[in-house]
């Protein structure tokens, strides 16, 4: 099953990694990045440890359901 997340990350996303990225959505805000995406749980692992990784700063996801987001700050 496939649920709507936003990350919110601080750092910077380059081309190379925007690439690996794939169809996921990056959306550029003063100081911070979003990414959206519909992912499984076995792709959102993936994209949390590719994240780490790169060395971009996760600062909250947040699972959206009909366009309102219920946050999460990163642990």
């Amino acid at each position: 099953m496939q649920e709507h997340y936003e990350f919110r990350v601080r750092g910077y996303l380059g081309p190379l990694l925007r690439m690996a990225l794939g169809d996921l959505r990056c959306r550029t805000l003063p100081h911070q990045r979003t990414i959206r995406a519909r992912l499984s749980h076995t792709d959102l692992e993936r994209l949390l440890t590719r994240l780490d990784r790169s060395g971009v700063e996760l600062v909250c996801v947040s699972s959206v359901a009909d366009g309102v987001a219920a946050t999460r700050p990163a642990a």
